[in-house]
């Protein structure tokens, strides 16, 4: 089990995995419920961090997501029989001949 210290000067570029930044999420959720649990405002960092933590978390896991669409498409794409890939191109030529519209 991996121990995150919380520190206000923190940027997520210094955080190297998915697995840290939400344990430091998990973090800053106890300190803010905990402000709460005593009536006491909740530091104005807390909340920043937790938008800036979880803009990254959304950022990474998407740009992952990209990474595996991307070689799941050249994988299948690669797997096409002659006529697949020529129907797949004739499609977008089509649709690009469309787009500039008549000569």
């Amino acid at each position: 089990m991996r121990i995150m210290i919380i520190d206000i000067n923190l940027s997520p570029d210094d955080v190297g995995s998915v697995e840290d930044l939400l344990l430091i999420k998990e973090q800053l959720r106890v300190i803010d419920q905990g402000f709460q649990e005593l009536g006491l405002e909740t530091p104005e960092w807390v909340s920043e961090k937790q938008l800036i933590i979880t803009t990254e978390i959304t950022s990474r896991v998407r740009a992952e997501l990209l990474r595996r669409l991307k070689t799941s498409k050249a994988r299948r794409s690669a797997l096409a029989t002659a006529d697949e890939k020529r129907s797949i191109l004739d499609t977008e030529i089509d649709e690009l001949e469309k787009k500039l519209g008549p000569d």
